[in-house]
């Protein structure tokens, strides 16, 4: 593919949702770097995604009332008659309706539909930013726009991919029984060959995957708690290194961010804020260590 080609947008939301093999994913990626047009696409399709399911999920799990239970295997009572509504009669044997009325109604339904459709996910997209907005603010200063929060702040784009994949039905695209493959993968496409070991503080990697960075690719690696609670490492190239720094929370989880081996990196996830502290720490003297910084 070349960077002047054309991509289809069912291959945009094919990544999105996950469908793509891997060499046709790393043409859409690539694809995505010289293309931020497609890529502000992407990555709004992701957050619209993460915030209607933080929206609606917790409904959609939720026992349905015996009433409603009773009332779908009742027997369906005694057919009605016609209904009259005034100038239109519904049902009338014999009576018609125009074609062009007909066409008419099914045009405004799939507008109303459209509409309600539109306003559901910017008011979902709305949520997900203001929740990065949080994440990523200071208490000192006053809070940004979003958008530039979310193009300047580590922070604020670890915790929008930290939303839209930590919790998904596949959280990564190459889990740790591949290791070889994941860390190839990580390798190739960000630059950066050593997950950090955290399974003495309880924290077992599942596996990782590639995410939009602002000037190239980004990492995220998941990690697992025995309880089912899980952390994400966030990494994308940066030029300062740094130690980690003060925890930020915000919209029940905490993010530590920190500069090393010529990556920023943030730790993102709902654990106290003393354990995400002793896991920055730990995964920050890793890669640290002359290995990471030989590459």
């Amino acid at each position: 593919m070349t960077a002047g080609s054309v991509m289809e947008e069912a291959d945009l939301h094919a990544l999105v949702d996950g469908e793509l093999d891997a060499e046709r994913r790393r043409q859409v990626e690539d694809h995505l770097l010289t293309h931020p047009e497609d890529a502000a696409l992407v990555e709004g399709w992701r957050r619209q995604n993460a915030a209607l399911r933080a929206a609606f999920e917790p409904v959609a799990l939720e026992m349905l009332p015996l009433s409603l239970k009773d009332a779908a295997t009742r027997a369906p009572g005694p057919a009605q008659g016609p209904i009259e509504t005034g100038a239109i009669h519904w049902g009338r044997p014999g009576a018609s309706r125009p074609a062009q009325r007909l066409d008419q109604l099914r045009a405004n339904r799939r507008k109303q539909a459209l509409l309600s459709t539109m306003l559901t996910l910017l008011a979902g997209a709305a949520v997900a930013g203001l929740g990065a907005l949080v994440l990523a603010g200071r208490g000192e200063a006053p809070h940004p726009p979003v958008a530039a929060s979310l193009t300047q702040s580590y922070a604020g784009r670890a915790g929008l991919t930290y939303a839209t994949y930590a919790y998904d039905a596949r959280p990564v695209e190459i889990d740790i029984s591949r290791r070889g493959e994941l860390v190839a993968w990580l390798t190739e496409r960000v630059g950066f060959s050593r997950p950090p070991d955290l399974a003495d503080l309880g924290l077992r990697l599942i596996g990782g995957r590639v995410a939009p960075g602002v000037a190239a690719p980004a990492g995220l690696l998941i990690y697992e708690r025995a309880d089912g609670a899980r952390i994400g490492l966030y990494f994308e190239r940066a030029d300062a290194a740094g130690a980690p720094q003060e925890p930020r929370a915000g919209q029940g989880v905490t993010a530590i961010e920190w500069r090393a081996a010529g990556f920023a990196f943030v730790l993102v996830g709902p654990l106290a804020q003393e354990d995400m502290q002793a896991a920055a720490e730990r995964a920050a003297t890793a890669v640290a260590s002359p290995e990471v910084e030989k590459r």
